[in-house]
């Protein structure tokens, strides 16, 4: 028998990888359904608080059908830009579900930042009225970008995105980036968030989280639009989400976990619904063309195993990343 081992996939490995966004979304929105149905292990995540609005989680999760076992560290160091770091660094740990032996370890940015994406596409899919046809993407980096590949994949009825941010070299190095992903896709760069908000059909925040006064108030979100926020509450105002019809999220008891600790969601309203169960056909979603919804990701470690099963499998046909012994 050999020596138990584990493959090591860095940051180039797993970006190198190329995993196409329309496989990351099939398996997002299989976890949802997946946890809607009550399949997965998913307890509430961990987290320590460092200097300066630094924090970091321990995110485990268990997807029995999938074979998706492990944890993700993750943390989130708003000074690092400053230093020429990034601003999110973590590792994700893939077990064997039979053995417990670590299958991989694999750097957790881009794995992240895919599946943040590909949930904001699912909440789209199963929220957004029927011919959706303008987008507006408030935050152009990472998420923002991952989340309109999802977009693009999600809504075949997109033809234009409103981008927005408040640095203007992140907005044009999304536009330049992303103007190609489709032909009949327009990328339309606004001087204000309001600007880009108003109109439009989904609106995807993806902003600094705990940074300022929200940007976005009472009035701006329209009749029937979706509004689906990556960044908590950080770019809605208590207001605007007092306005919704439907208040969704991806994991209720996340979501007031992270309401009772105290620091984001203040007079947030009652939660609808979950959108797992509401992917898993346990609840509607949208009722009527005109409902105004909310949907808060906060972000969950099962869709962090699904992705992170996805890049492995993927690495071992292609024979990608360093093998270690145990």
């Amino acid at each position: 028998m050999s020596a138990p081992s584990l493959l090591y996939l860095s940051r180039d490995d797993v970006a190198g990888l190329g995993l196409p966004m329309a496989d990351v979304l099939t398996a997002v929105e299989e976890s949802f359904r997946r946890k809607g149905r009550g399949e997965v292990q998913l307890p509430a995540k961990v987290g320590v608080v460092a200097d300066g609005g630094a924090f970091a989680h321990a995110m485990p999760a268990f997807v029995p059908a999938a074979r998706a076992l492990g944890v993700k560290w993750i943390g989130v160091f708003p000074d690092n830009p400053a230093r020429g770091l990034p601003t999110t660094s973590g590792l994700i740990v893939l077990d064997d579900p039979e053995t417990g032996l670590p299958l991989a370890v694999m750097d957790a940015a881009v794995v992240t930042s895919l599946r943040t994406g590909a949930s904001a596409g699912v909440a789209a899919r199963f929220l957004a009225r029927e011919g959706a046809q303008v987008a507006a993407i408030v935050g152009c980096g990472v998420q923002g970008r991952s989340s309109l590949r999802a977009l693009a994949e999600a809504l075949p009825g997109l033809r234009e995105v409103r981008c927005r941010d408040t640095s203007e070299a992140a907005v044009r190095s999304f536009v330049a980036e992303l103007g190609s992903l489709r032909t009949d896709l327009e990328l339309r760069i606004c001087d204000a968030a309001p600007d880009a908000v108003r109109g439009a059909d989904v609106v995807v925040t993806a902003i600094p989280m705990g940074v300022g006064r929200p940007p976005l108030d009472a009035g701006l979100l329209g009749r029937g639009a979706l509004a689906v926020t990556l960044d908590y509450d950080s770019a809605w105002t208590p207001a605007a989400l007092v306005q919704a019809d439907r208040l969704v999220t991806d994991d209720l008891d996340q979501t007031l976990a992270t309401k009772a600790a105290g620091s984001y969601f203040a007079g947030l309203p009652e939660i609808d619904a979950d959108l797992g169960r509401i992917v898993a056909g346990l609840e509607p979603g949208r009722l009527n063309g005109g409902q105004r919804i909310f949907c808060l990701n906060l972000g969950i470690a099962t869709h962090d195993m699904l992705t992170a099963r996805l890049v492995y499998d993927r690495a071992l046909a292609v024979s990608a990343g360093t093998r270690l012994p145990l």
